[in-house]
């Protein structure tokens, strides 16, 4: 072979020996490209695996502190379940937003910030909802304290109505005492049947069938403790039959019994004038119909008191 060929051939292996070193080169540097890459990629996906779990952690803290508000009840189930909504949806917010993007950078910081936000958020939320549970609990310890106040109250209240209801009791015993001090006593009870009253001229008579008019006398004692003047009183007269005789268009009607509260029927009312001494007292009772032959009673009331009773007969 000549001297020139083996120069070509030469020059051809080095030209070829070149382009290999430049291949590898290229391909050195291709590959350490892809390698700085993939670095950036792992780095990228760590920081989104770690803000993924920053993103647990402060939404399981949130969680934890509902939980714990939950126990302190105080009324707050409504508004813990809002907030329990509330971070639910910033959760999502922030794991689409880490999702997305590719994991660009731009997006993990935003991310990271959104999880900084979501902490603060929970921070102040506790302390609202901490102030919150202070002023419940004071509230709670100022009723308890007005409830303690109001029963305290409510005995003394009882006490006093007690006290009161003696009072009253034993004032109306005293009334009642005083009043009965005051009525009047009666003595020489005594019914006279009587015929032509009406002509002015009294003719005492013993048979029923001649009797026109009865009339009703009896003594007044004195009392010092009653007032004088004018006293009202009814009297009742009691037929043969133990009915008492009335006529509602002469004043007949019906008086309570002061001791034992019953309803008792009287004849009729009358009206002495008392001053404080023995008086006798005489009254006319008429009727439209005839007197039955046998025995009569005669009770005489005041205030619904007994003062005096007797008994007559007609033949």
């Amino acid at each position: 072979m000549s001297q020139n060929s083996n120069s070509k051939i030469h020059a051809l292996y080095i030209a070829l020996i070149l382009l290999l070193l430049g291949g590898l080169v290229f391909t050195n540097l291709k590959l350490q490209k892809s390698k700085e890459v993939i670095i950036v990629t792992n780095t990228q996906l760590d920081k989104s695996e770690q803000l993924y779990a920053d993103l647990d952690k402060e939404y399981q803290k949130a969680l934890d502190d509902l939980d714990m508000y939950r126990e302190e009840k105080a009324g707050l189930d409504s508004v813990l379940t809002v907030r329990q909504k509330e971070l639910e949806a910033k959760k999502n917010q922030i794991a689409q937003l880490i999702k997305s993007g590719k994991n660009s950078q731009a997006d993990l910081e935003k991310a990271r910030a959104l999880i900084k936000q979501l902490n603060d958020e929970r921070l102040m939320f506790q302390g609202k909802i901490d102030s919150l549970l202070q002023v419940n609990q004071t509230l709670v310890t100022e009723k308890e304290t007005l409830i303690v106040e109001k029963s305290e109250l409510s005995d003394e209240l009882s006490n006093v109505r007690t006290e009161k209801e003696m009072v009253t009791s034993e004032n109306q015993k005293l009334k009642s005492t005083v009043d009965k001090a005051k009525i009047l006593s009666t003595a020489n009870i005594k019914v006279i049947p009587i015929k032509g009253a009406k002509k002015g001229k009294e003719v005492e008579v013993k048979k029923a069938k001649d009797t026109e008019t009865l009339k009703v006398c009896f003594d007044l004692l004195p009392n010092r403790v009653a007032p004088s003047g004018e006293t009202e009183m009814a009297v009742r007269i009691v037929g043969p039959d133990g009915v008492t005789i009335q006529i509602d268009a002469l004043g007949s009607g019906t008086l309570k019994d002061a001791t034992t509260g019953n309803n008792i029927p009287y004849t009729y009312v009358i009206r002495p004038d008392y001053q404080n001494e023995t008086k006798t007292v005489c009254s006319m009772w008429n009727q439209s119909f005839s007197f039955y032959a046998g025995k009569y009673s005669v009770e005489v009331y005041q205030k619904g008191l007994l003062i005096g009773q007797g008994t007559f007969t007609l033949k």
